[in-house]
């Protein structure tokens, strides 16, 4: 596990290394940036594949998708009560409406 950490951060500095001397052209950063995409997709793709194949996960999905929605519903419920109260305990302008100039 460590050495596949190291690895990871090694391949991290190897490719900082190339883009900082110039080795790596913009037209190949193109390229790259799509090879990304792709495989990004493809790693959701097999995730998803990979819960959907696992019965815990698929008989207590009601359970997950409620606790999910409770979840986020009180932490943006939080945040904008919070963001509320240091916005009036902070900005004491009277002329400020939401970011709109009069």
């Amino acid at each position: 596990m460590g050495f596949r950490i190291l690895l990871y951060f090694g391949l991290l500095t190897f490719g900082w290394i190339l883009s900082s001397k110039g080795f790596i052209h913009d037209n190949i950063m193109g390229k790259i940036s799509k090879i990304q995409s792709l495989i990004l997709f493809v790693l959701i793709f097999i995730m998803g594949i990979r819960v959907g194949m696992d019965e815990q996960v698929v008989s207590s999905i009601g359970q997950i998708g409620l606790k999910a929605f409770v979840f986020a519903f009180v932490t943006a419920s939080l945040s904008v009560f919070f963001v509320h109260i240091a916005r009036k305990k902070i900005i004491k302008d009277k002329n400020i409406a939401g970011g709109i100039n009069d």
